[in-house]
């Protein structure tokens, strides 16, 4: 002991003090009440676990949203064995592939790994079951995709809920506001940002659309000099759903007219 104080006492910084490390009340990103720290606007909650089916029950199960993470995992179990007796009563015809439906459902209870972010039949199907919306966003991309997939089929009477890629994350607004109370300017804002939408495509003959293009006031753009058939049905496809949701998910945007032209709604 000895030995070691005669060493200590040799430091030369043996005086020296600690300066206290700050501790910051407020966040040193851009995140704030007012401006989230996400690239697409809206405020993330993480879900653990995650999943198309954990996000419906965080919406959905106050027990589920409040409980611990071995409660949830008990109450998604149970919603599974529920859900697999519903998809196989009510999911009929040719527009559903049970088989794959249910095996993406079993796979969200897995408790040693996340599941698996590629479950496009499973949230075609829930959406239908439990009668919502939801648009998924890949941050990481810019992407946004719609369930269902046609967002002109969408109805102002059913709820609207913002989803991340794989559902790892449910999306809202300040407060926890829905994404669907400003949904149509949110979409003009991320067109203004170039990200990219899975635009429904029109369907119809080539005189129709032709015929549509002049009734909508919209053309194929400069860079196409010879417009095909496919690229009038993406135009149309894209400028009707933009039309349906400005007139369906929101009041009139100040500063634009009732015109039908979609480089003026948004």
């Amino acid at each position: 002991m000895d030995q070691l104080l005669a060493i200590l006492q040799k430091n030369p910084n043996r005086n020296e003090k600690v300066s206290p490390i700050p501790i910051r009340i407020t966040s040193d990103t851009n995140e704030s009440e007012t401006t989230p720290a996400t690239l697409c606007g809206w405020v993330p909650t993480p879900l653990e676990p995650p999943g198309p089916l954990a996000a419906i029950l965080w919406k959905t199960n106050p027990e589920f949203r409040a409980g611990s993470l071995s409660i949830r995992r008990s109450i998604l179990r149970e919603t599974i064995i529920t859900l697999q007796v519903r998809i196989e009563k009510e999911l009929k015809g040719r527009r559903w592939c049970r088989s794959k439906i249910i095996e993406q459902l079993s796979l969200q209870q897995s408790a040693d790994a996340s599941p698996p972010q590629d479950t496009k039949d499973l949230n075609l199907a829930l959406a239908y079951l439990y009668e919502i919306q939801i648009v998924f966003v890949d941050e990481a991309n810019k992407k946004i995709s719609w369930v269902p997939e046609d967002p002109r089929v969408w109805s102002k009477d059913r709820p609207i809920w913002g989803l991340s890629v794989g559902s790892r994350a449910i999306f809202h607004t300040v407060g926890e506001e829905s994404v669907g109370s400003c949904l149509s300017q949110w979409v003009a804002d991320r067109e203004q940002e170039k990200w990219r939408f899975n635009w429904p495509v029109y369907e119809g003959t080539l005189e129709e659309m032709k015929a549509k293009m002049i009734e909508m006031n919209i053309g194929v753009g400069p860079r196409i000099e010879k417009p095909k058939k496919a690229d009038y049905a993406v135009v149309l496809g894209r400028a009707e759903a933009i039309h349906f949701i400005k007139l369906t998910f929101s009041d009139k945007i100040e500063g634009t007219n009732d015109s039908t032209n979609p480089s003026l709604c948004f």
